[in-house]
């Protein structure tokens, strides 16, 4: 169907249609319509050569990264507006302890994101494995807790089984996606999305790291107090930590 057929069907303008498209990470209609009918996604040595091409030069790579992350992150704004990102935060600033859930590359995030929180202060963790051992995560869940799960792409089983276990013991769970929060047996407190820049291109990561980042800012800004304690005593230990670095250092 054009970009016509579509609006007529569901009552709005072609140009509102060709929007959509653009807003959710695509470059065009045509690439959309690829995309929906493609039978699987490209492997990854062809998203790595189309995302390089033919640059003469590694600076071209680069300059062309910060083109794609700029566009990125230009897109994360209207695809996560002012509602759904306060009312995460407001679901993390109500929990006793915070987990950040990702596997794979998501991993790392996770972990990071983990990281800045118990930097500001915050109870917080991450939940990194995706097969048995995942079932030992999910032990420590409590139902005054929140789960930030990063999932992209399909739903893998233990997406499946957290949503679950967090959907049986109260917990609430923020979802950081592309396209998955329709497909979710399980519901969900607030869904972000945030895409992992254009399709049919490698993945980055640049925007999970800026709205994850943003994330933990904005749970500072909530506990300001316990955010300026925390970093206090971050500064102490560092200045004992060096004082001792002194004490033994013949130099």
């Amino acid at each position: 169907m054009s970009a016509q057929e579509i609006a007529r069907a569901v009552g709005t303008s072609d140009a509102t249609v060709v929007r959509t498209a653009k807003t959710l990470g695509y470059s065009s209609l045509r690439e959309l319509r690829r995309a929906l009918t493609a039978d699987e996604e490209a492997d990854l040595s062809t998203r790595l050569r189309a995302t390089i091409g033919d640059s003469p030069s590694p600076h071209d790579v680069l300059a062309t990264a910060v083109d794609r992350h700029l566009e990125a992150l230009n897109t994360l704004l209207r695809r996560v507006p002012a509602a759904p990102f306060d009312e995460a935060v407001a679901v993390l600033a109500d929990a006793a302890h915070i987990w950040w859930c990702g596997t794979g590359p998501s991993a790392h995030l996770a972990s990071y994101a983990a990281f800045l929180c118990r930097r500001l202060g915050a109870s917080s963790g991450a939940l990194t494995h995706s097969g048995t051992d995942h079932a030992d995560e999910l032990l420590a869940l409590r139902a005054d807790h929140a789960i930030v799960v990063l999932a992209y792409g399909r739903v893998h089983p233990y997406v499946r089984v957290l949503l679950q276990r967090a959907a049986d013991i109260g917990a609430q769970v923020v979802l950081v996606t592309d396209t998955l929060g329709r497909r979710l047996a399980s519901p969900v407190a607030v869904q972000l999305n945030a895409g992992r820049g254009t399709p049919g291109l490698f993945a980055t990561h640049g925007p999970t790291v800026v709205l994850l980042e943003a994330l933990v800012l904005a749970l500072a800004a909530v506990h300001r107090d316990r955010a300026d304690t925390s970093l206090a005593t971050l500064n102490e230990l560092r200045q004992s930590l060096a004082g001792r670095r002194l004490d033994v250092d013949p130099d």
